[in-house]
């Protein structure tokens, strides 16, 4: 017959006590995310999409006690794809979400686009364009861009789609080109005695390939492609700020502006910060005040307890890989 000692019970207790509050928690976090699923069903989500789940945070309120909005919505980090919509972030889905949510609001009266970004994809930054573009000709709601400490290459591109831009003077800014980097893994691959064989359909089928050199031919291939997007880019910029497009041209090295040259070359309209960008938007809307809010994303029990949803997982893995950085052609500034 085994012995017990006191030793061997105390720790039979504490680990009843353990797998208790174990089971108490689980059960907790069941019972809120079956309430919270019932909420939504009842009607008390924020809608379906990728703004979906997402509560409205109060950054100034109203003087006077109106219920106008002016929304701001946040552009941080690389842009790119995520045509599930299940990521959070500078998503083309999330911010457009966002947009979306904002126009379906009746008490929305502007929107401020505040950007700090290095740009990224270019599908997605001109599918953010395209959007913000629509909400303030088509929509007829004032969009305001602010630029903080870099809004540069696609965030520029986003900013040229809005009604104003402000920008600090010490912003950076610009960029305005295109880039694709392809890696070239040749020598390395020589000396650690690595071969590739290639079988292909045609001459340019692995163009771009990282495991030798790219021949003229294909550079010039790229080449196009990149003076397409950049065309695009070029064209964006003489529409929405209303500039020659030779004049774009000249600007359109790919160099960063600090806020204040680029107010001087009209790339910016305004020096400031968010109080001017709010007094701005409230003058294009033509009211005397607004409450001024964003959104934020709910955080519920489990995300207490540490058990993080997949979806921000999956952002979490996006941004540590920097997925954003694809082969592809990108609106990106690289320092």
């Amino acid at each position: 017959m085994p012995i017990v000692t006191g030793y061997d019970a105390e720790m039979k207790k504490g680990a009843k006590w353990s797998l208790g509050i174990t089971v108490v928690l689980i059960v907790l976090a069941g019972l809120w995310a079956a309430a919270f699923a019932v909420a939504k069903l009842a009607g008390g989500g924020t809608g379906d999409g990728p703004a979906a789940g997402y509560n409205e945070e109060i950054l100034r309120d109203a003087d006077n006690g109106t219920s106008d909005k002016v929304v701001m919505i946040n552009v941080v980090g690389e842009i790119f794809s995520d045509p599930d919509g299940g990521l959070e972030g500078a998503t083309d889905s999330n911010i457009i979400g966002q947009l979306d949510r904002a126009v379906d609001d009746p008490d929305t009266k502007a929107i401020i686009i505040q950007l700090e970004t290095p740009g990224g994809g270019v599908v997605a930054s001109d599918g953010i364009y395209e959007r913000v573009r629509e909400v303030s000709k088509e929509e007829d709601i004032p969009v305001i861009a602010l630029m903080g400490d870099v809004a540069a290459s696609g965030g520029y591109y986003i900013a040229a789609g809005a009604d104003e831009i402000v920008a600090h003077p010490s912003t950076w800014t610009g960029s305005i080109g295109v880039i694709a980097m392809l890696p070239n893994f040749e020598k390395a691959a020589d000396k650690l005695g690595i071969g590739l064989t290639v079988i292909k359909s045609g001459a340019l089928k692995d163009a771009g390939s990282p495991f030798r050199q790219m021949t003229p031919q294909e550079q010039s291939l790229f080449q196009t492609l990149i003076n397409e997007a950049y065309d695009g880019f070029v064209k964006v910029v003489a529409d929405g700020r209303e500039l020659d497009e030779a004049k774009v041209r000249e600007l359109a090295d790919g160099r960063i502006y600090s806020g204040k040259q680029a107010k001087e070359v009209k790339l910016v309209d305004f020096l400031g910060d968010l109080d001017l960008a709010f007094e701005r938007a409230k003058k294009l809307a033509d009211i005397e005040d607004a409450v001024l809010v964003r959104y934020t994303a709910d955080v519920g029990f489990g995300d207490i307890l540490g058990v993080t949803s997949q979806r921000l997982r999956k952002t979490s893995l996006q941004q540590e890989l920097g997925i954003a950085r694809r082969p592809g052609a990108s609106y990106l500034w690289i320092p």
